[in-house]
């Protein structure tokens, strides 16, 4: 029997949309796997086997997340002009290139370029994609739509120990070639999965035409460039994502310092990411219950508390407390600072004030891991960074809290 998918009843399991959610959810993991949480394992065996300082290292995720940045109002842009289905099957052809080029690297310039086509195609074939599909195809379960789909995030950190087991095993250029085979796949099978839901708007059609080929600055995202909502969230969202970026980097190089072994740090990674998965979801419920911003506040409270005690407590006790309570703000937030922005925006401009946005918070998600990695190489610890990027989070929460009321 054929199955008969549902385009408009979004609270039938047989409604399209949430056969995204369920592609969504593979893509994100596996983007987020080898793109974020394999981000440290892959620099730590770079530094271990050319003793390159950590400094330098990081450079390469700044490196990427400025190019991101500069990019992200362009990604926006082709994602609300194109779609999501041709550009991810594009973007996963650049990402598997990429980890082809990783591969081969030797030197910390070739590290830059091979990272440089890695973070392109995964910001144009995972997250922000998915994310906008999610706003497209959903209204009354949009949170939780994104927050299921988003679980991925959290479901890859699971994969952390097998990866940091595999560069350790067969090394970093086999386990790189067969990511590359991996995200080859994925181009063909997103084309034939992936749908694009097209939504009725009113536009001028006598000044269509000679904007058809512009940037599409139309009329609402001039009027949300010019309100608090946008730069509030932004900045705040900036702040909260520098600990996630620099974590990425340089958590799994910590833990090795404490006395422990990547595969052992991987499995810290699984535990804030199982604690994080049930977090999104329960974040996601009640982001569509409550007041969204008291609750995105909440969670970035937990992600700030964290942050002090992973560098205050230098053992393993506080490397597990540690990952629970980062586990429920890293998760918890996730959901809340993609839907919070549907609220105020208007679904036609969704991706494009999304990767606008992404100027303001790559600014600190550029800095911080090159940061932290000098603080380390000068004081021989994150003590300071961690400090830093917990005050950051908390300051964050208060932000969110000053988000005016919807119909501002």
């Amino acid at each position: 029997m054929k199955f008969k998918y549902k385009t408009s009843d979004e609270s039938s399991i047989a409604y399209y949309g949430w056969i995204i959610v369920i592609y969504g959810n593979f893509i994100i993991a596996i983007s987020t796997l080898v793109g974020m949480h394999g981000t440290g394992f892959f620099l730590k065996a770079f530094e271990t086997k050319y003793n390159w300082s950590r400094a330098s290292i990081s450079g390469a995720s700044a490196f990427t997340r400025a190019q991101t940045g500069l990019f992200g109002p362009i990604e926006g842009y082709i994602l609300d002009r194109f779609g999501a289905r041709k550009v991810m099957t594009i973007g996963f052809v650049i990402t598997s290139f990429g980890f082809y080029l990783l591969s081969s690297t030797s030197t910390i310039f070739s590290l830059y370029i091979s990272y440089m086509f890695m973070t392109l195609g995964v910001a144009i074939s995972g997250w922000l994609p998915i994310i906008t599909l999610m706003n497209s195809w959903f209204e009354r379960k949009k949170t939780l739509a994104m927050a299921l789909s988003s679980t991925g995030v959290h479901i890859a950190g699971i994969g952390t120990a097998l990866l940091a087991f595999c560069i350790d095993n067969y090394g970093i250029r086999s386990t790189t070639l067969v990511i590359s085979v991996i995200f080859l796949f994925y181009s063909p099978l997103s084309y034939l999965l992936i749908r694009d839901k097209s939504f009725v708007k009113i536009k001028n059609t006598k000044n269509e035409n000679k904007s058809r080929f512009k940037l599409n600055l139309n009329p609402e995202i001039k009027i949300a460039l010019t309100h608090k909502p946008f730069w509030i969230i932004a900045v705040a969202h900036s702040f909260s994502t520098a600990s996630v970026v620099t974590l990425g980097v340089h958590l799994p190089a910590h833990i090795t310092d404490l006395g422990y072994s990547p595969v052992q740090a991987g499995y810290i990674i699984m535990i804030y990411s199982i604690v994080a998965a049930i977090a999104q979801i329960f974040g996601g419920y009640m982001g569509d219950i409550y007041t969204k911003k008291y609750v995105l506040a909440t969670f970035l409270i937990f992600q700030g508390l964290s942050l002090f005690i992973l560098s205050l407590l230098k053992n393993i006790y506080g490397v597990i407390i540690f990952s629970v309570l980062y586990g429920i703000g890293f998760g918890g937030r996730n959901p809340l600072f993609t839907s919070i922005r549907g609220d105020y925006f208007e679904r036609s401009s969704f991706a494009t004030l999304f990767g606008i946005s992404g100027l303001v918070i790559n600014i600190g998600t550029v800095l911080s891991p090159v940061l932290s990695g000098y603080l380390f190489d000068i004081k021989g610890d994150y003590t300071i960074a961690f400090i830093t990027l917990g005050t950051l989070a908390m300051i964050s929460s208060f932000l969110s809290i000053l988000l005016p009321k919807k119909n501002y």
